[in-house]
């Protein structure tokens, strides 16, 4: 048992600054002296909140290529069983459109949840 080799890093270079656990951080603001409780009470709500509309467009973002993706499958449902392709080809007339919004919407989801992997404290 003795042999195995453990997970937790022993040690070594610190992280950089930037990335910095959020919950560190907030115990870092609730140990300063310095500041009063009115400002520790404002600081800690503030990096709480910061990101808020941030999450909230990349869950629609996500929402509308979640949705746009099963209106394709219905739409294709519904042709296939009332034996039309009225609903495709207008999706068909529309494509190029539907493919740049689509890849609008999958860049912003990639930009936040890329940019909160690389760096907690953002």
């Amino acid at each position: 048992m003795s042999d195995k080799i453990s997970v937790v890093p022993s040690g070594g270079a610190n992280p950089p600054e930037s990335s910095k656990d959020p919950i560190r951080l907030m115990i870092e603001v609730a140990e300063n002296e310095n500041l009063s409780p009115e400002d520790k009470a404002a600081i800690i709500s503030y990096s709480t909140n910061r990101f808020r509309n941030r999450r909230k467009m990349a869950y629609i973002a996500l929402y509308t290529i979640i949705f746009s993706t099963i209106f394709l499958f219905v739409a294709a449902l519904i042709d296939g069983i009332s034996g039309t392709t009225s609903i495709l080809q207008m999706i068909s007339k529309n494509q190029t459109l539907i493919i740049w919004l689509e890849g609008f919407l999958v860049s912003i989801i990639a930009a936040y949840y890329g940019v909160s992997a690389l760096r907690p404290s953002s």
